[in-house]
């Protein structure tokens, strides 16, 4: 198998730390989205395991650079999925995560919506919650949430596939018609911890987490927890220890620096 190279940059990294997802438009070619739009509803083992499926949409360059810059040179390749067709109108789904939501701040599990046909809004779009991802949040609490301050519709082109951190809030948004709307989900898992940055270096000393603008849903307290999320994992991935993370992190408080063991110190 030929070598997968990384796409992603310091900079798209911090973006997916602080928000969750990536979208690559119009990925995959036209010949076979068109087969993969007549799949039935439900486990799509076969077709996401068969060669074609792997050539063209897992280890697509585009796909695969993204995967191997987030979960590392030895990732875990899906050889599964499942295949969502919604065929009628709906009143749409609630708010949910796939997962535990706000499991851990790391980055194990990269979720991925594959759209076999252009989505326009009234096909009821996939609709996520940019940021959410790391949220601890009860779900059954979820699912009473209604339209939410920077919720993105995820209206795309044949071919799109987007990349999300596992756990972030997502739901179908409500359908209008009866055309066919087809979206095939699948995951790569990490292998093993990071040790380094395994995305595109651009220099060879690691920069400190640059914080993105806050969520729009959030107060400032909220949005501070964030930081501090977004800052514990952008020095999970790039393989820093506790005590290097500490030392790194110019964010925190003036009460948690400049520490020393008790047993250390010594009155004059």
């Amino acid at each position: 198998m030929a070598e997968i190279r990384p796409t992603m940059t310091d900079d798209d990294v911090m973006d997916f730390v602080a928000n969750g997802y990536v979208v690559l438009d119009e990925m995959v070619g036209a010949d076979f989205n068109e087969r993969c739009r007549n799949l039935k509803q439900g486990p799509a083992k076969e077709t996401v395991g068969s060669p074609d499926f792997i050539r063209e949409v897992l280890l697509h360059p585009r796909l695969a650079g993204v995967i191997r810059s987030l979960l590392g040179p030895n990732f875990l390749m899906p050889t599964g999925g499942h295949h969502h067709l919604i065929d009628q109108p709906v009143s749409g789904q609630d708010w949910h995560s796939d997962g535990i939501s706000g499991l851990g701040y790391e980055i194990n599990e990269l979720q991925c919506y594959y759209y076999p046909q252009d989505v326009n809004i009234e096909d009821g779009p996939t609709m996520i919650l940019p940021g959410s991802h790391c949220r601890a949040v009860n779900r059954d609490a979820l699912a009473h949430y209604g339209d939410l301050a920077g919720q993105l519709s995820l209206v795309v082109k044949a071919g799109t596939v987007a990349i999300t951190r596992y756990g972030i809030w997502h739901r179908a948004g409500p359908k209008l018609n009866y055309k066919p709307r087809s979206m095939i989900k699948f995951s790569y898992f990490r292998n093993s911890d990071p040790r380094q940055r395994d995305w595109l270096i651009e220099s060879e000393e690691i920069p400190a987490y640059r914080d993105r603008p806050a969520a729009p849903y959030t107060s400032g307290v909220e949005s501070y927890r964030d930081l501090r999320r977004r800052i514990h994992t952008w020095n999970w991935l790039c393989g820093l220890s506790e005590e290097e993370s500490m030392a790194h992190d110019r964010w925190r408080p003036a009460y948690e620096t400049g520490t020393q063991p008790v047993e250390e110190v010594v009155l004059q």
